[in-house]
């Protein structure tokens, strides 16, 4: 009997610790890769791409509202917002070698009480729930509509800064997006990346709620191609931050306003500035993800110097 229980016991031993073993979170977001819709990779050369996807694990309800949500920001902002852009970069010597301090920020920020009306074009799910859906405007016009006691403020910033001192360089890099809807039911979502050399974080709340992501890298197949590319923290997170730095790159090549060029304090430091401040349309004619990456193809004009 005492021999029974103990092979029943060393069995149950084994096998417990094995389960234990098991990271279940692989299955289920990195064993099995997710399908992507057509229309989120295929540029549609007939209208804009405007589109949110949600972040993973949602309740398909909240998923989709979410989603929705965030493509509304997109039309909102693409139709006279303000990007302002400050652009800080110290070069010098110091101690061995030569180094240099590069800052940026810039933010895209739209505050109104109109609201293009717009309908949705489709939704589709990842396997991880995460809700990607396209929207477009209801006209061609985008005609606006006045309302009274509602309004929303919706706001992309992104903060970098590099630095490199006797041949090693490093970076820290924040983006975020904060969207607030007032109206007889407000509503707010907020997400943050933040970057440091090889660290990577996201934070994302909505409606007061707060969601922490697992670190986990999303697997996801490219329609055609059949390409697996791997994104942690999902979508959203590399669409959002490459938006910005997009908007950014485009903020840079424009006249500065404010410039200071080749300053020098003490021998051999040089600080040049700039400083822009502009309104912009854009429109999103391409998304592709290519080894682990997003590239984004943006028509932008600038409407104000």
């Amino acid at each position: 009997m005492k021999k029974n229980f103990l092979v029943i016991f060393l069995v149950f031993l084994f096998f417990g610790s094995y389960g234990q073993g098991v990271n279940t979170d692989y299955y289920k977001y990195g064993a099995s890769p997710s399908d992507l819709p057509d229309f989120l990779l295929q540029s549609v050369e007939t209208e804009p791409l405007i589109l949110g996807i949600s972040d993973p694990d949602m309740d398909s309800a909240k998923g989709a509202q979410q989603a929705i949500e965030r493509a509304r920001s997109l039309l909102y902002l693409s139709q006279n917002a303000r990007v302002r852009s400050l652009f800080d970069y110290y070069m010098g010597e110091e101690y061995s070698g030569s180094g240099g301090t590069f800052q940026s920020f810039v933010q895209l920020a739209v505050h109104d009480s109109v609201f293009p009306e717009y309908v949705v074009l489709d939704t589709f799910y990842t396997r991880f729930q995460e809700a990607i859906v396209r929207i477009r405007p209801s006209s061609d016009d985008l005609e606006f509509g006045f309302t009274i006691g509602r309004s929303y403020d919706i706001r992309m910033e992104k903060f970098r800064m590099e630095y490199e001192w006797g041949g090693a360089a490093e970076f820290q890099d924040q983006t975020e997006m904060e969207i607030q809807y007032f109206d007889s039911i407000s509503s707010s979502d907020l997400i943050s990346v933040y970057k440091y050399t090889h660290q990577f974080e996201v934070y994302s709340a909505a409606n007061g709620e707060e969601r922490f992501f697992p670190t986990l890298r999303y697997n996801y197949v490219q329609p055609n191609t059949g390409q697996q590319q791997y994104f942690k923290y999902g979508l959203w997170v590399h669409i959002m931050d490459r938006f910005i730095q997009e908007i950014a790159n485009e903020s840079k090549r424009m006249r500065e306003l404010v410039k200071k060029t080749g300053e020098t304090y003490k021998s051999s430091t040089t600080l040049s500035q700039g400083l822009t401040s502009n309104l912009v349309t854009f429109q999103i004619r391409d998304i592709n993800l290519v080894d682990g990456e997003v590239e984004i193809s943006l028509d932008v004009e600038f409407l104000e110097y």
